[in-house]
């Protein structure tokens, strides 16, 4: 059709086409027009050439959008093209970038801005948020989400069975948007007023000497690498991601000394381990595999995984259920403790920041006790050795 200038009676009024669809093009923005179907959809649109190639770019539908605002739309559009950026590339891209006040991508932008800097279980939350959550809302505008929302997926956990998940999916969710409330991207976080859906019941398991002796006896059936994992574990006390990101660098062998950098440490704070006798000889024993990783995982280039397949093998090889990796530790403290090795050595075998350790004793009290640490882990060792059927490692 003729070229001729637009006005806002003209868009409303506009005959229908019998089929397919009409174009109206303004006489007074070059390649700026109104489209309009035979269904009565009007669409304000722009054609323009760039890099030589022809190109149409729609603006928005009437009356959504006004003549003034789609002039306007149309005349910056022009401007960018003049600037040498072509605004359909730009469309398609800001369609298929999603913004960050939605779900999925807000998870991403909380996970790296701030979960994974200051925790060193960023990786675990990710995968909890994403399994639980995300799986839910999808890229939903977070500010849409509502406390019934949260609660409907925590009661589709509850349902499951798994009542331990449940409470750290509102612990990870809750600690999300608080931080979405902090830096202004919501007004209200949609977990206030929301309670734990499980119980909380406080972990107290310490393995019985038969049970750690069936244990390590199990991992020798199963070997390098879990098995090796879990042994480590047993010697060390420490966490189960320390163990697991334990790299070759970490370890002098020669000085049976491990060092954590505080990168890598829950507390955020470097940590040296003694390595017992039979740490070290286990260490020795193990391949490199063109990784810096002492227990790397499928490919050898990144750590182990799949722990609960793992797991459910040891339990069945040792005979030794309802028990944690994580009991581990707690069970390694109280033998310790057992021996008489004195409260605050033990808790800086396990890298505590509480205890003896907590508030102003801690910022003054630096010293290292690395001897009385060697003393109290070589020990262990022995004990562990004993049950085990082994005699002592020189």
């Amino acid at each position: 059709m003729a070229d001729q200038s637009l006005t806002d009676i003209a868009v409303k009024n506009v005959a229908l086409p019998m089929r397919g669809q009409i174009e109206i093009w303004d006489a007074r923005v070059r390649g700026f027009g109104l489209r309009v179907s035979h269904a009565g959809t009007r669409a304000f649109v722009l054609v323009y050439r760039f890099n030589g190639r022809p190109r149409r770019l729609t603006l928005g539908r009437y009356p959504t959008l006004s003549l003034s605002e789609a002039r306007g739309l149309a005349n910056a559009a022009l401007r960018t093209i003049a600037l040498g950026t072509d605004p359909g590339a730009e469309k398609v891209k800001a369609r298929h970038t999603p913004s960050i006040e939605q779900f999925e991508a807000f998870v991403t932008y909380f996970i790296d801005t701030y979960a994974r800097p200051k925790n060193r279980s960023a990786d675990e939350t990710a995968k909890l948020l994403r399994r639980e959550f995300v799986r839910a809302w999808g890229n939903r505008p977070i500010a849409e989400i509502s406390r019934q929302d949260v609660s409907g997926v925590l009661d589709r956990i509850m349902h499951a069975g798994k009542h331990t998940t449940a409470n750290r999916a509102l612990a990870a969710i809750r600690k999300l948007f608080n931080w979405a409330v902090e830096r202004g991207f919501i007004e209200k976080s949609p977990c206030a007023g929301i309670r734990a859906p499980a119980r909380s019941v406080k972990r107290d398991r310490v393995l019985a000497d038969t049970e750690l002796a069936a244990i390590w006896k199990a991992t020798t059936l199963m070997g390098y690498p879990f098995g090796t994992l879990v042994q480590l574990l047993i010697l060390t006390g420490q966490r189960r991601e320390e163990v697991v990101g334990m790299s070759w660098r970490e370890i002098d062998l020669e000085h049976a000394l491990w060092s954590i950098g505080a990168e890598r440490t829950k507390a955020a704070r470097a940590h040296e381990v003694p390595l017992p006798p039979l740490a070290i000889k286990i260490l020795r024993t193990l391949p490199h595999l063109g990784t810096d990783l002492v227990v790397p995982g499928r490919f050898n280039t990144s750590p182990v995984s799949g722990f609960s397949k793992w797991k459910a093998d040891l339990d069945k090889l040792s005979g030794v259920n309802a028990w944690r990796l994580h009991d581990l530790r707690r069970t390694v403290a109280t033998g310790m403790a057992r021996f008489g090795t004195a409260p605050h050595v033990v808790e800086r075998i396990l890298n505590h920041t509480s205890g003896t350790f907590g508030g102003v004793a801690g910022v003054y009290n630096r010293f290292g006790y690395l001897p009385e640490m060697r003393a109290a882990l070589d020990r262990w060792a022995e004990h562990v050795a004993t049950l085990v059927g082994q005699s002592r490692v020189d």
